[in-house]
């Protein structure tokens, strides 16, 4: 899989994002994260060998394995070093968000790490819901298809990795992700002034 395509393709669907703006090395290393472990899983779609759609996905395994925080701290190297060349970068709001997180997190690679008891916080297995992580469409193929084939792969991955149930969490402003997100059948579980978490129930 070639991580630099889909890299590419990534910093066309969000121009502004933190990662994008954070530079390659982390927008690079946060795609790996989802090749290393086989809870996670990346796929995209190519036209004239150039990426124009991508989707991440993702099973937590027990209690507190986000992907967010998982992410971070897979590529925390690359987000300081791209902090340190735009300093800038700290006053971005998608990391402001993320502060208490990155605290956290630097408290984890600096402390002893505390062995977790994962049979003790292993989710229920009978609520097997697989997350859908990210999935970015080039705007330049916008409208024409891809994003329902992306849709329908995450759904067969899904259904592969024996989950009845996908969810997502998307920014309240992003209308026209929610209003996608509806019309391919997903429905709103919650939502604050800030987010909305939807599902999608999945059948055989």
């Amino acid at each position: 899989m070639d991580l630099g395509k889909i890299s590419e393709c990534h910093k066309r669907c969000f121009p502004n994002s933190f990662s994008t703006k954070a530079g390659n090395a982390y927008v690079k290393k946060t795609l790996e994260w989802f090749l290393v472990a086989e809870s996670r899983f990346l796929f995209h779609i190519e036209c004239d060998n150039k990426v124009i759609g991508y989707c991440g996905g993702f099973k937590s395994a027990y209690h507190g394995d986000g992907s967010t925080s998982g992410m971070l701290q897979y590529a925390m190297k690359e987000a300081i070093r791209g902090v340190i060349k735009k300093p800038y970068l700290l006053f971005h709001r998608e990391l402001i968000k993320r502060y208490p997180l990155i605290i956290r997190n630097l408290f984890k690679k600096i402390l002893p790490a505390k062995k977790i008891n994962r049979s003790a916080a292993q989710q229920d297995s009978s609520n097997p819901a697989i997350g859908l992580v990210v999935i970015g469409v080039h705007p330049d193929h916008r409208g024409k298809g891809c994003f329902e084939l992306l849709m329908q792969h995450f759904e067969d991955e899904c259904r592969r990795r024996n989950a009845s149930k996908a969810a997502l969490s998307v920014k309240a402003s992003n209308t026209r992700a929610i209003a996608a997100y509806k019309k391919a059948g997903w429905q709103i579980a919650a939502q604050s002034e800030n987010g909305i978490d939807m599902f999608k129930l999945l059948t055989n």
